[in-house]
């Protein structure tokens, strides 16, 4: 394959590459309770057991999902170290709350107890409905930062392109794209990093309607931030789209008139 059209086709498969990424987006719904076991009908150390169990269980797996969520968090490149921590130092005070509360539930003496250390364990899962959606709105922010900086080299390499294809016949429309592609490419970073802003300084509400009302506004605000990034990268693909087949069908142009001079001088030579 020529080194110009092929050339373009890896610039193409870059750019169609990473914009795709930007889609994977986790959903950033807070997960649903589990069901709890019907306790009915047997003797108090029966309940005890198995609420004691029900408790343990369900603290264990939440700790394990902010664990993870914390080295998630530190796998983000295009958030500050300050809003790291931030994020961390929220999801750390939960997962000590429910150590603390686990020993609680191992040491209670009634069922009265567990009950109401039961409901303390619900009470922290509130924390998904602020945790979850606002990490999937970081880590989809920081996706489409990433991807506008790839935006950037691959608009880099198309110009060159296009400068050594001076002659093709749309140059300024195609240049027109290329700008488009730039501009696109900035306000999807920026759109990104406004949502980050708007959430990471969030606390979990803790049952105050207010404090929740106020977080539910903001993470709405957040997703159409990530809304619109979106839609610029996918914007910003449609020009990369034209640009490339534009060169390519240049480039196939330029290789067809090669041919045919070519095979004209290669006749003419022989009539001689």
């Amino acid at each position: 394959m020529p080194i110009n059209i092929m050339r373009t086709k890896i610039i193409s498969a870059v750019a169609m590459a990473a914009i795709a990424s930007a889609f994977s987006i986790a959903p950033v719904f807070a997960q649903a309770p589990a069901a709890r076991k019907n306790t009915s009908g047997v003797t108090e150390a029966q309940r005890m057991a198995v609420l004691g169990a029900h408790g343990d269980k369900e603290i264990d797996v939440r700790v394990q999902s902010l664990n993870k969520l914390i080295a998630r968090i530190q796998g983000l490149r295009n958030i500050s170290d300050a809003q790291k921590s931030s994020i961390e130092n929220t999801l750390q005070s939960i997962v000590t709350n429910l150590q603390t509360l686990k020993t609680q539930v191992d040491a209670a003496t009634s069922t009265a107890d567990l009950r109401s250390d039961d409901k303390a364990v619900i009470d922290n899962y509130r924390v998904y409905a602020l945790v979850m959606p606002q990490l999937n709105i970081i880590a989809a922010s920081d996706r489409i930062v990433t991807i506008s900086q790839m935006l950037g080299s691959v608009s880099q390499k198309l110009q060159s392109r296009l400068s050594s294809a001076s002659a093709i016949s749309n140059l300024s429309a195609l240049q027109s794209d290329l700008s488009d592609i730039a501009a696109k490419a900035a306000d999807a970073a920026s759109q990104a990093q406004a949502a980050v802003s708007e959430v990471s300084a969030l606390v979990p509400d803790q049952g105050d309607k207010t404090k929740m009302a106020s977080n539910t506004a903001a993470l709405k605000d957040a997703r159409s931030k990530i809304r619109a990034a979106q839609q610029d990268l996918v914007a910003a693909r449609k020009d990369a789209e034209a640009i490339i087949q534009a060169l390519v069908k240049w480039d196939k142009s330029v290789m067809s008139s090669s041919a045919a001079a070519s095979s004209t001088e290669a006749a003419s030579s022989s009539q001689q």
